[in-house]
């Protein structure tokens, strides 16, 4: 059973990361963020879990509908997603790449590129704000449907 509740919650926790980035770290020039171990660790932080939230919601929602799970990599969810007309097709890409920062932030952390970072901070945050107003999107068509 889909839960919105559980969705929603994760869709403010993205928002809520996202308002952080934008305000405190993406005006920053590259090597303030890069030579700052406390600002590029906090700046790491609220991505991975602002990327975590995303990967939460396709996981969810994949499981709740009963799509294809992914076989591999979780930001195969995302396939799921895009083939039930829940995200674009051609919005995947971007979600599977940012996906992939996650991974290495998690499991690669001696090997984070700062340079990365920040330009994820720079030029992907938002890919996540799509992400959750496309997600927001399918709840609502959902909510008139059942109504």
């Amino acid at each position: 059973m889909l839960d919105t509740y559980r969705i929603r919650t994760r869709i403010k926790e993205i928002r809520k990361r996202l308002t952080i980035l934008n305000k405190y770290f993406q005006h920053l020039p590259e090597d303030k963020l890069t030579r700052d171990e406390r600002l590029n660790a906090e700046a790491e932080r609220h991505l991975q879990i602002a990327i975590q939230a995303s990967l939460d919601i396709a996981n969810h929602i994949v499981a709740a509908l009963g799509l294809d799970r992914p076989a591999k990599e979780t930001s195969e969810a995302f396939y799921s997603l895009a083939s039930e007309g829940i995200i674009p097709d051609k919005f995947v890409n971007n979600m599977v790449k940012i996906t992939g920062y996650r991974n290495i932030l998690v499991h690669g952390y001696l090997d984070v590129d700062r340079h990365q970072t920040y330009i994820n901070i720079q030029k992907h945050l938002s890919d996540l704000s799509v992400f959750a107003k496309h997600i927001e999107n399918f709840l609502e068509k959902r909510n008139h449907k059942s109504q």
